[in-house]
């Protein structure tokens, strides 16, 4: 602990997969800055749900679907054929549109602006017809997959991410493969967003929701046994060395203190680079039900052997309270200005009902971080950097 510090990582480029996506999923979004219990209402208990904000352009309905997390190469390879084929079906329909993340799809729909047509407005033929025309491109896709795969376990990045990855399955994390005919028969949940009330169109809309989706929901995995440390040591044909430390994490666990931990590390890796060559990557993945964090460093000479316990012995001992306030202030930023978008509350509050999570408005999400202590981020620290009970991935050179 008293030994003069020396660099552990030199670098030309810092490349950090954003804490942001942390942020995102952990982000508890609000119809506006103000503190109200108000913000949406419960049509059907847990999975179909109405909020009202003036500002949205246009009336909408979001369906968030479950989806299996990629951890396998098989998973992988299905999940891009998955994105590749609903993308090209919704060509076909200009009122639905797809945004993907690890553990779930979020399907918008555009609702018709006059009132007239909302007698009209058929959901199932419309989910139907999406679901056929992408099963008419998966095969095509998942042979693309395949090939897109194979390339990007070229590099070594992603060769040790998917070794990672590979280690998070579980005898008791079951995870069956998606498809496209099983995405959207699962009940999703849904979410109506008008700029005013309509109680007709919401009845509409409801009643057609349970129609078509009368089977009660299979109930969620949480906090299943996660995988224990292991150690990966991988070869290749490159001249550059590669150190991956990582670890699952829960559904249920802390991603707003933890999220705060890994910006300081981010910070910090900024402070201590020099000018040689060296690449970084920080990810937070929260995911449902295990989620992962890793540091991936390459360089193009052997990391010593105590690079770790150097990287975290340095951060414990810069850590303070002026550090951890500079980045309480700036999270505090990023959420007003995510809440100033009425596209992104719109997308946030989906996420948020189908992660079950507290509604908070930005003067309770400063709250939240300010409550978050030096000893928190500490345990953090102490945690995300245990070679004792984390996966570890190395590769080197042949």
């Amino acid at each position: 602990m008293d030994q003069q510090y020396k660099p552990l990582f030199n670098r030309t480029y810092l490349k950090i997969l954003p804490w942001i996506v942390a942020i995102v999923i952990v982000l508890l979004t609000a119809r506006s800055q103000n503190n109200s219990s108000d913000f949406y209402e419960t049509l059907e208990d847990n999975w179909i749900y109405l909020s009202i904000d003036k500002a949205l352009k246009q009336d909408q309905l979001k369906l968030v679907y479950p989806l299996s997390p990629a951890y396998s190469e098989q998973q992988a390879q299905q999940s891009i054929a998955l994105q590749s084929s609903f993308g090209q079906a919704l060509r076909a329909q200009n009122n639905i549109t797809a945004r993907w993340h690890d553990d779930k799809v979020i399907l918008t729909v555009r609702l018709p602006a006059e009132k007239d047509s909302e007698d009209s407005f058929r959901l199932e033929p419309m989910l139907n017809k999406v679901t056929t025309l992408a099963g008419e491109h998966y095969s095509q896709a998942l042979q693309h997959a395949g090939a897109e795969r194979y390339l990007a376990l070229n590099t070594i990045d992603e060769l040790a991410l998917s070794n990672l990855k590979a280690q998070l399955l579980t005898s008791s994390m079951p995870i069956t493969p998606d498809n496209t005919h099983s995405l959207l028969s699962n009940r999703p949940t849904a979410l109506l967003i008008f700029r005013e009330e309509n109680e007709s169109l919401s009845t509409i809309i409801s009643e057609q929701l349970k129609k078509h989706y009368p089977v009660t929901a299979q109930p969620r995995i949480s906090a299943p046994q996660l995988a224990a440390a292991s150690r990966i040591s991988l070869q290749h044909r490159g001249p550059s060395y590669l150190y991956l430390i990582g670890q699952a994490i829960p559904a249920d666990s802390s991603n707003v203190s933890r999220s705060v931990a890994l910006h300081y590390i981010n910070q910090s890796l900024k402070e201590i680079a020099n000018k040689n060559l060296s690449q970084y990557r920080l990810i937070l993945q929260p995911s449902t039900p295990v989620g992962y964090a890793a540091l991936s460093m390459t360089q193009n000479s052997p990391f010593q052997e105590n690079v770790i316990s150097n990287l975290k012995t340095y951060l414990l001992q810069h850590l303070n309270n002026d550090k951890l306030e500079e980045i309480r202030s700036a999270l505090a930023t990023q959420y007003s200005e995510l809440l100033a978008s009425p596209e992104q509350r719109a997308e946030q509050l989906a996420s948020q009902l189908f992660s079950m999570e507290k509604f908070q408005s930005a003067e309770e999400f400063r709250d939240t971080l300010a409550s978050i202590s030096t000893q928190q981020i500490q345990g953090h620290l102490q945690q995300l950097l245990d070679p004792e009970h984390a996966i570890i991935v190395t590769i080197s050179p042949l």
